[in-house]
């Protein structure tokens, strides 16, 4: 997962670094971010899909979770 936000954030920090504030008409500049936002989201829905069908929920087994919740001291 670190390594997935990594590589947003990387992406993200590159529009927002060369796009953003270049002299690109502000068609280009929107047709490059919805071309980002939607290669996004591919890769969530294929990734995700391949998960779900794999069975994996995110949610922790019951051997992994702790007996009490955590409380402020």
């Amino acid at each position: 997962m670190a390594i997935g936000l990594a590589l947003v954030l990387f992406v993200s920090g590159a529009i927002e670094g060369f796009v953003t504030p270049s002299g690109l008409p502000t068609w280009a500049r929107i047709t490059i971010g919805i071309a980002a936002e939607l290669t996004f989201l591919a890769y969530v829905y294929v990734l995700g899909g391949r998960a779900a069908r794999a069975g994996e929920t995110g949610d922790l087994d019951r051997a992994d979770g702790s007996a009490s919740a955590p409380t402020a001291a």
